[in-house]
């Protein structure tokens, strides 16, 4: 069993759970014997983050907007989950690359709707269109299957109107997506999932914390 650490932070606006987890990252990169950590938390009020690479005067939204310290387009909270993931490349065999941790991730996600009866699915690479590629700044070494989608008149579109492969489907909408922000010592992934009518915030905190434990062989 791998020794994770596990944090619930409680609700609070959008700015400060962006900034604690730049805050965690940055420890984490330096403290090398730290060990991995999910995070589990939620805004307190709705909101927009964009990615990292993206300036809030690019944005026009009637609630508080804020960049991520990961990559990716427009992503509105509120209603969602959000998690954070900080590990390292050799933490688990999937956490080298970016897709083949992005699908991981994921598909925790989707074990995580099962356990609550739900039936989702990934999103087939063949389903995307050839102009939808996860973003990769080499510069920044930020990276996001949720994907920048901006348009030569530096237009931002939203994430969860545009799933990219392996994200997830509930009754063909998406329901989760993610980004990664990644340095040499490690990287840190932030996903958000829409809770469905009818779901308690808690219980999907739950049904995920258990799939990761399971999946990734984690000793809370």
């Amino acid at each position: 069993m791998n020794a994770w650490r596990f944090i619930e932070s409680p609700p609070a606006d959008i700015f400060c759970q962006m900034a604690l987890d730049r805050e965690l990252f940055e420890e984490f990169v330096q403290q090398l014997s730290l060990p991995p950590l999910l995070r589990i938390f939620r805004a307190s009020e709705p909101a927009v983050t964009v990615g990292r690479l993206f300036a809030t005067r690019s944005v026009s939204s009637d609630v508080p907007v804020c960049v991520r310290p990961t990559g990716g387009g427009l992503v509105r909270h509120g209603e969602d989950l959000i998690y954070s993931v900080l590990a390292r490349r050799d933490s688990f065999p999937t956490f080298g690359m970016v897709r083949t941790s992005y699908l991981s991730f994921h598909e925790a996600v989707q074990e995580a709707f099962g356990a609550l009866g739900f039936e989702t699915r990934l999103l087939r690479c063949d389903e995307v269109r050839s102009n939808r590629h996860p973003e990769r700044s080499e510069g920044s070494r930020s990276f996001g299957p949720l994907a920048l989608r901006m348009t030569r008149k530096n237009i931002i579109t939203e994430c969860f109107k545009e799933p990219v492969a392996t994200d997830v489907l509930l009754e063909e909408e998406k329901v989760a997506g993610g980004g990664q922000w990644r340095r040499r010592e490690g990287f840190l992934h932030q996903g958000s999932i829409q809770i469905p009518a009818g779901v308690m915030y808690e219980h999907l905190r739950d049904a995920l914390k258990t799939v990761f434990a399971k999946k990734f062989g984690i000793d809370w």
